[in-house]
């Protein structure tokens, strides 16, 4: 008796840890039950799968039970054919299995000779009774034919039933949003980032933001399944669902794809208006390309498929106008300075167009003693006195300034803008983005028994923001800086069917990520120049680029979410799966390092230092500058 209750607690804590920590996967399979014409159950027949693309074959036998089973199977299409002596074959020429999904294949004989054969029509159940998992399978047809504006197949999650949300891009743009794809589809009522995303059963979710790492387009996703709820013990580590892609390999046939894909404002039609108001022109101008081939190594045995896709897209704002300062007030003098709607000009600009202006005085609340300034000190009832003429002497011009003013743009002609402030100068924001995809994928037939696949997968993006400058050309300065998506995924499967009702199968996996928002690469942070050391100011960063702002506007770098963001995954997973009469038992380690490395830099890392313009506009005290960072 105490034999049998250690016997028993061994047993059941075996149960319990194959239940929490089974790996996940996105193989599929495929069970049934073999049945005579009076609805009986056939035990001991031959049923033969065989993988139509690649000639792969897998054989089980019925149990006494008429059951059959069998549990890891790519989710390709696949043929049955079921044999039993005194019975005629019955073939059902085309089941196809879903990712992570059971299709249930039943069979029913006629009794006949061997030689004689039967064709089986298979149909899709309306309800699913192997597993209580609900969920909806994306299919490669629904991939190629539906219309994907960036080609990111997680877009089409949204189709699915309880997918809401938003399936996010990792593209940047114009504004300033950080790549985030995938981490806003909300799963079965679950919180942003919760959902885990699979990339042919390897984990493919961010360690910091919860984001899909790889990402993947049309050209190299065979399906995926979404995941809802009530998920078995092996994809258990999520607080929504999960999304489930398979990617594609070649078969035994060579297939090839070449498109490209341009957008440019000149083919744009002409914008169309609504009432009196024109909608502007797309300024897009975009060109993607894909390149992929698969096929055979050696028939039956080794297959590749390749995709190579690079893209690079360029899209600009509609103008935004400033005004500059003229040559003379960079050298101090203000003589004619007056104020305008929208800024400050000089007198005869504002005459010139009929502009009602105040005349604008400047003060001096220094003193040059030796060769230093020092700070007038008021006593009760004074004010600072005005400058004469309006004029700053030349030899209290600080030197630095000076030097940072030519990184100024230069005026150009002045106009009225749309809301009838005075302006002289006019750019564009503009988003330049450069990706090249790669994956390349390799299944290997080892054995009968044994198979082996790998896969690689790279996604290096990198979008450079700025602004556009209508004479000068692009202005380095004065950027919005460049926003990193770098991926790449190695994974190896190894799939070994110890015997009709045993098969293992092994993962391997490596997912790197840096996504990052840095300054221009010239001016990058870690390795890149030091604007402030090269213009006299103190920094505490390698390279980067300060941030000047007076009341009027600024110069530099203007971001403030800045940041380093490196992560690593490692995972070594194992199923074991186990077929017993009409039981399919599953027991599995999962064994996963996860590291992450931030580096906040935001966007002081390179200083900033605030003016207040009040301080030479009134004559009384108690204006101030300020130095935030990097000194």
């Amino acid at each position: 008796m105490t034999r049998f209750i250690h016997t028993f607690c061994a047993l059941a804590a075996a149960v319990l840890c194959a239940a929490t920590v089974a790996a996940q996967t996105n193989k599929g399979a495929i069970d049934g039950t073999v049945t005579d014409d009076s609805g009986g159950v056939i035990p001991g027949a031959t049923v033969t799968i065989v993988n139509l693309g690649t000639g792969e074959t897998f054989h089980v036998t019925s149990s006494d039970r008429g059951t059959f089973s069998f549990p890891v199977l790519d989710p390709v299409e696949y043929r049955i054919t079921v044999e039993l002596q005194g019975f005629k074959p019955a073939v059902v020429k085309r089941v196809k299995v879903d990712t992570a999904t059971t299709t249930s294949v039943n069979v029913k004989l006629e009794v006949g000779a061997l030689s004689d054969e039967v064709t089986v029509t298979a149909e899709r159940p309306l309800v699913n009774t192997s597993s209580g998992t609900p969920g909806q399978t994306i299919t490669e047809r629904q991939i190629v034919e539906m219309p994907l504006n960036n080609r990111s197949v997680l877009d089409l999650a949204l189709t699915a039933v309880n997918v809401s949300g938003a399936a996010g891009t990792e593209d940047p743009d114009l504004g300033s949003e950080i790549p985030t794809p995938g981490m806003n589809l909300f799963i079965n009522g679950g919180r942003a980032g919760s959902t885990s995303i699979l990339a042919d059963g390897a984990r493919n979710t961010g360690v910091g933001l919860g984001r899909a790492v790889v990402t993947f387009s049309p050209d190299t996703v065979q399906e995926f399944t979404v995941q809802t709820s009530n998920f078995s013990a092996e994809f258990g580590q999520t607080g929504g669902g999960v999304i489930n892609m398979t990617t594609k390999s070649g078969t035994n046939e060579y297939r090839s794809l070449a498109s490209w894909y341009h957008r440019n404002p000149a083919l744009n039609a002409a914008p169309f208006t609504t009432a009196t108001v024109n909608r502007p022109q797309s300024n897009r101008r975009q060109h993607q390309v894909a390149l992929t081939v698969g096929g055979p190594v050696r028939h039956n045995r080794t297959f590749f498929y390749l995709a190579y896709e690079p893209r690079y897209y360029y899209d600009a704002s509609n103008p935004q106008n400033s005004l500059l300062p003229t040559d003379a007030m960079r050298r101090g003098d203000f003589s004619s300075l007056v104020s305008v709607l929208g800024g400050y000009t000089t007198r005869d600009v504002a005459e010139r167009f009929g502009l009602q202006w105040q005349p604008v005085t400047l003060y001096n609340q220094f003193d040059l003693v030796g060769n230093q300034l020092r700070r007038i000190v008021l006593g009760a009832g004074q004010t600072y006195p005005a400058f004469p003429g309006n004029r700053i002497p030349a030899n209290i011009l600080d030197p630095l300034a000076q030097n940072l003013l030519k990184y100024l743009p230069t005026q150009g002609d002045y106009f009225l803008d749309t809301d009838g402030g005075l302006r002289n100068y006019a750019t564009t924001n503009f988003i330049e983005n450069m990706e090249q995809r790669l994956t390349l994928k390799v299944d290997h037939h080892i054995s009968s028994r044994n198979r082996l696949s790998a896969r690689y997968t790279q996604v290096p993006i990198r979008g450079d923001r700025g602004r556009a400058d209508f004479k000068v050309g692009r202005d380095e300065i004065n950027t919005g800086g460049t926003d990193y998506s770098w991926s790449r995924q190695m994974l190896v499967t190894d799939t070994h069917t110890f015997s009709s009702s045993v098969v293992n199968d092994l993962r391997v996996n490596y997912t790197y990520g840096k996504f990052t928002r840095n300054f221009p690469p010239g001016f990058d942070a870690l390795t890149g120049r030091n604007f402030s050391t090269e213009i006299g100011l103190p920094s505490l960063t390698t390279g980067g680029l300060p941030e000047f702002v007076t009341g009027g506007g600024s110069i530099g770098w203007s971001q403030s979410q800045q940041n380093e963001n490196a992560e690593h995954t490692y995972n070594i997973a194992n199923t074991t799966s186990w077929v017993r009469r009409n039981q399919t038992w599953k027991f599995g380690a999962d064994l996963l390092q996860q590291r992450l490395k931030t580096i906040p830099m935001f966007g002081a890392s390179g200083g900033r230092y605030e003016f207040n313009r009040n301080r030479t506009l009134t004559s009384i005290d108690g204006t101030n500058n300020t130095v935030t960072g990097g000194t």
